[in-house]
Formats: C-alpha cells, structure tokens, sequence
C-alpha cells in the first residue's frame, strides 16, 4: 500500500479558494490611505493643535485670526513706511517742489530777520521800539523752529509766529526807510529783506500743505485709522 502525501500543497489549483490571500486583501482595502507629503505635514500641525482647536469651528477662527494678524502686520508696515515719507516733507521738502523746503525757508526767513534787526539797532539805536519788537517776535519765532525740529512744539504755533514776525520786520523796515536819504536804495539792509520775503513767497508756494491734505484722507479713513493707533504713527501737520 502506498504512503499517503500529507504535506501541504504548495501550488494551489489556480482559481480555488485561498483564506491567507483573502485576508491580506481584506486588511488592504482597510488600511488607511497613503498621505502625500503635504498632507502629512497638515495632518501633524493638525495634531499638535490642542483638543480644542481640532474642530472645524475652532480651526477655520484660528485662520481667520492668522488672516487679520496678516493683514495688519502687513498694512502697518505699509503705513508705517508711508508716514516716515510724510514726516520728511517738513526738512527735505516734497518732490514737486524742486528741492526747497520748509524748514529751510523759515530758516532763511529767521537770519535774515536777524540781520535787519542788527542793521536797525545800529541805526535806530537798541531801545528803538520798532526795533525791540522786531526783536521779541524773532525770539519767539525762534524758539517755536527750534521746538519744531526738536518735535516739541507744534507746527501751527510756528505758523503764527511767522506771520508775527513777517509784521514786525515790515515795521521796522519802514522806520529804516524813514531814516534813509533815499528809501529805495537802503543797501545791504534792502537785499536782507528781500530775501525775507522772497522766502514767505516760496512759503506760499510750496505743495507741503497739499501733499498733507492728501495723506491725512489717505490715512484717515479704515482701516488706516486703526492702523495709526496700533502702531503709534504720528500725525503730520500742514504749515497753517
């Protein structure tokens, strides 16, 4: 009688039934899909969120908050960078005034005033009251250029001295005029003050105020406004 084969039939019939084959296929059908490299890094920062941030409510407010963190990091410095333009106009003057400026004019304006007042206490004598007058409108003009550059005092307060000064010096140069032997040939004292007033006109002239004008509504509206508070932008002020 021969011996039986129990061993274990290596090469099943093709087509017959295979329970580990089966079950291999089972388990891949329930695995869980391959990530792409993108996704598995979404799905770790998913992870490392706390429990309270891992729903869709929470996540899509976390987006929105990154968004406005964005946007106003963004926008600031844009503003920031605008109001530092701005803030230049008043010593280095705006591009379309062909390199004159504010500071420089009123400069012009405050030694040349001095040079008259000099020229009148030598001809009117120190305790001239056109010439004391001149004198305490300069002191004061002074003062408040001073306290401007140094950002201390504000613009409008400059302003008014100037137009101050403007006065006194017309007063004093018509006592000077008084005391010539010709009133249209005073010298040195008469280009002095040409010069001062050939700086108001330049003054007048300047797009400095305009320039201002546009920026305030540029910047005065939201969210540039909040913008300005947030990140502590000075205001610039027109020459008026």
């Amino acid at each position: 009688m021969a011996n039986a084969d129990f061993s274990q039939n290596r090469n099943p019939t093709p087509g017959g039934f295979d329970a580990g084959s089966y079950r291999e296929a089972k388990a891949a059908q329930t695995a869980s899909p391959r990530l792409t490299p993108a996704q598995q890094k979404l799905a770790g920062l998913e992870q490392a969120l706390p429990a309270a941030l891992q729903s869709q409510a929470a996540a899509i407010a976390l987006c929105v908050v990154i968004l406005l963190a964005a946007f106003f990091g963004f926008g600031g410095a844009k503003l920031k960078a605008k109001a530092s333009e701005a803030a230049q106009w008043y010593t280095a003057g705006v591009s379309a005034d062909g390199g004159y400026s504010l500071n420089d004019e009123l400069t012009t304006r405050a030694n040349t005033a001095a040079n008259i007042i000099t020229t009148g206490s030598n001809t009117l004598g120190a305790d001239n009251a056109e010439v004391l007058a001149a004198q305490d409108a300069l002191t004061v003009f002074q003062n408040d250029l001073d306290g401007v550059n140094a950002g201390k005092t504000r613009l409008h307060a400059l302003y008014e001295d100037d137009a101050a000064l403007g006065a006194a010096i017309d007063q004093l140069y018509a006592k000077l005029q008084e005391q010539a032997a010709d009133p249209m040939k005073m010298g040195a004292v008469q280009g002095q003050y040409g010069q001062f007033n050939s700086a108001a006109t330049i003054i007048g002239n300047l797009t400095y105020n305009e320039q201002v004008s546009e920026y305030q509504k540029d910047t005065g509206g939201f969210p540039a406004s909040v913008l300005k508070s947030l990140f502590g932008v000075k205001e610039v002020e027109p020459f008026a």
